[in-house]
């Protein structure tokens, strides 16, 4: 089990020569987590996109929460790269670091849910077909997930864009 600490060492697999390469991640908030973070933004590349989600209820389509859509992309130097490689999973380690610290952090009426890692690269055209890894925020209601978007689901949408924002993290496109 990992210990909690400000920052932690996840491995990443083999670099260059064989050698284990690692990357820094903080763990939990703190005055130095921006600045860390703000260099993964950097250094992958990080964007986001807020989509509505929607549901079918009662044969009428509702918007029930919002789905805030982090990717990130290889470092410079990487080529071809796999879906699931060691690449992506440095990409991975770096977005959930983001999406932990944009999250709000007390008890609220909305829940928050990172879907599943799917192990994927995708090639966007708005992005220019760089080769994306993401991560998917689901923003609802922590009980009756169909009903209707309000003002709790906003304002934790709006305060998770306003911290991406801080941290250089850009909308759509790099």
């Amino acid at each position: 089990m990992k210990s909690k600490s400000e920052s932690e060492e996840e491995s990443t697999g083999s670099g260059a020569g064989g050698k284990q390469e690692n990357v820094a991640i903080a763990t939990e908030p703190s005055a130095r987590a921006p600045e860390a973070l703000r260099e993964l933004v950097e250094r992958f590349q990080v964007c986001w996109e807020a989509l509505p989600d929607s549901y079918y209820v009662r044969k009428e389509k509702r918007q029930i929460g919002f789905t805030l859509e982090l990717t990130g992309t290889h470092e410079a130097g990487v080529e071809h790269p796999l879906p699931g490689c060691p690449h992506c999973h440095k990409v991975r380690i770096a977005l959930q670091a983001i999406a932990d610290w944009i999250m709000p952090k007390e008890r609220r009426d909305s829940g928050y849910d990172i879907v599943p890692y799917d192990q994927s690269i995708q090639y966007e055209a708005v992005r220019k077909f760089r080769p994306d890894v993401s991560l998917r925020i689901q923003i609802q209601h922590r009980s009756g997930f169909d009903r209707p978007v309000d003002a709790c689901e906003v304002r934790c949408l709006n305060e998770m864009k306003q911290r991406l924002k801080e941290l250089g993290a850009r909308e759509k496109k790099w």
